[in-house]
Order: C-alpha cells, then structure tokens, then sequence
C-alpha cells in the first residue's frame, strides 16, 4: 500500500511528462493553462491574418516585378526605334531604302504594344491603362492598411509615350525628324515612370519585410507559451524514472527487513 501510494503520483507525472514530449506541447488544452491557451488562440489568429498579409504583399511584388521589368523592355525598344527615326531623317534616301525603315519601326511599334499587352500578373496589368484607379493590396492583419501600385498607360500615342501608331511616322524627312522627337521624350517619360515604379517596389518590399518580422514574432511567443521545452522533459522523465527505481529499492528493502531479523532467531 505504501509503494502505491508513493509510486502513483510519480506515474502520473511521468505519463504527463511523456505526453508533453510526445505532443511537443506543454499547453495542449485549455485545462493545462486556461490564460496561455486564451493568449496563444489570439495569437495565432493574428499571425494567420498576417501570413494572409504576406501573400497578399508577395503578389503586389510580382506585380510590380513584371511592369518593371516591361518597363525597361519598352525602354531599350525605344531607344532602337529613336535610331530607326534618326536613320529616316537623312536626305538621301531612296524610297525603298525610306520603305524598309518605315516597315521595320512599324514592326518595332508593334513589338512595343505587345510588350505593354503581356506585362500582366495573375492577370492585372499596371501598363496597359486597364487599371486607371491602381491595384491596391492589404498592408496589416486588420485590413486598416493598404499598400496601392499605381495604374500607368503606357500605350502609344499617351501621355507616357507620345509617339502614335503610324504608318506615315518616317514617309518623309520631317515626319522622321517630329517621330524622333516624340522618341526621345517618351524615353524620359518612361525613365521617369521607371524611378516611381522602383520607388512603389521599395514601399512593398520594406511592408512586407516588416509584416514578416511580426508574423515570426508572434509564432515565436505563442512557442515560447504553448510548446514543450524538449530537453527539460526529457531530463524530468529520466529523474522520475530514478525516482521509481529507488521507491521501488526502498520498499524492496524494507519488505525484506522482517525476513533478516526472522533469521537472526532462527540461528
């Protein structure tokens, strides 16, 4: 009887112990800490809301990655159309010679329109004029904030590129040089779009960077609350399991004790 009720509650808290090692939990239930298990409940909450947040920011990222990286595209294409026009501005073409240029910035021109087409992601596209208003995307985990990527239209004839689609944009001497010109201005028009557009992609990445801080934060304390700290387990279940060893020598001993004094009397 006295084995059993010394050994009893050292079972228990040896099972207890191997379940909190088991689960890796210290706080499995309400029961086991009723304020940790309210607190890590809120918690997590919070950082679901904000790992949404971060997915919501990386879209924003790849949104914003692909215009750029259109927007630079549009750039370098400019630039070769600007030397097709700086070409058709000579006097001493012939008309086949004018008819070869005008057909090659005709197909550049195209190429540019399809580069400004296809600068989408999961489809929207902040090239194109389709989004005037922006897209805007949720920057905290209580939808109080948002982060906006600006609506641009950079399809020709604009207010980004001035120069139009035009079958007639190198027929002559004049008409070269004007087309040049328009050139040369949407190539600073989109240098310029193209500083807002890295400035817009620092703002995300900087939100995004600090969202993903407090997400670790948060599953960091609620650890720090809930989970089992797996050495000290371990270590309290070797020491009660001495703890037994020895009640169980103990009881071992003293139950032999009348047997060795029975003896003595014998002899």
């Amino acid at each position: 009887l006295h084995r059993r009720r010394h050994s009893f509650p050292t079972r228990r808290s040896s099972d207890l112990a191997e379940s909190r090692l088991s689960s890796g939990l210290k706080v499995s239930r309400a029961r086991d800490d009723a304020n940790a298990y309210h607190s890590a409940a809120v918690m997590k909450g919070q950082g679901s809301s904000l790992n949404a947040v971060t997915l919501s920011l990386g879209r924003a990222e790849s949104i914003s990655d692909t215009a750029i990286t259109a927007a630079e595209s549009i750039s370098k294409l400019l630039i070769e159309m600007k030397s097709t026009a700086a070409q058709a501005m000579g006097d001493g073409l012939d008309d086949a010679q004018r008819e070869g240029l005008s057909q090659r910035y005709s197909n550049q021109m195209a190429t540019l329109q399809s580069f400004i087409r296809n600068s989408s992601f999961d489809g929207a596209n902040v090239l194109d004029g389709s989004k005037p208003n922006g897209v805007s995307f949720v920057a905290d985990a209580d939808a109080n904030q948002s982060i906006m990527l600006q609506g641009r239209n950079f399809m020709p004839g604009g207010q980004v590129i001035t120069a139009p689609p035009s079958t007639t944009a190198l027929a002559n001497t004049q008409a070269a040089a004007d087309t040049h010109a328009l050139l040369e201005q949407s190539i600073a028009n989109v240098g310029d779009q193209l500083t807002e557009m890295a400035a817009e992609r620092k703002r995300i990445e900087a939100q995004k960077g600090f969202v993903s801080r407090l997400a670790d934060a948060l599953a960091a304390g609620v650890g720090g609350m809930v989970d089992t700290d797996l050495a000290a387990e371990s270590a309290l279940i070797q020491a009660l399991q001495v703890k037994q060893e020895l009640s169980a020598s103990a009881v071992s001993i003293a139950n032999s004790a009348p047997q060795a004094l029975l003896s003595l009397f014998r002899a």
